[in-house]
């Protein structure tokens, strides 16, 4: 998985927290295939607001 910081990164709050969104929403969808997770890891990592800028992820799956 590759991603651009927009997704893990917010203003005013602690990297970690956004490391910690990345890891749980990973261990709740680890099941699925690459697409499906890659949509529920923008669901899930996307502020509710919206990204303030580009956000891109690339998942591959061997």
């Amino acid at each position: 998985m590759l991603l651009t910081d927009e997704l893990i990164e917010r203003r005013h709050e602690d990297i970690d927290a956004g490391l910690a969104r990345l890891a749980d929403s990973l261990t709740h969808h680890r099941a699925t295939g690459p697409q499906a997770l890659a949509d529920a890891l923008l669901t899930d990592l996307i502020p509710p607001a919206g990204a303030t800028d580009y956000a891109a992820l690339i998942i591959l799956r061997r």
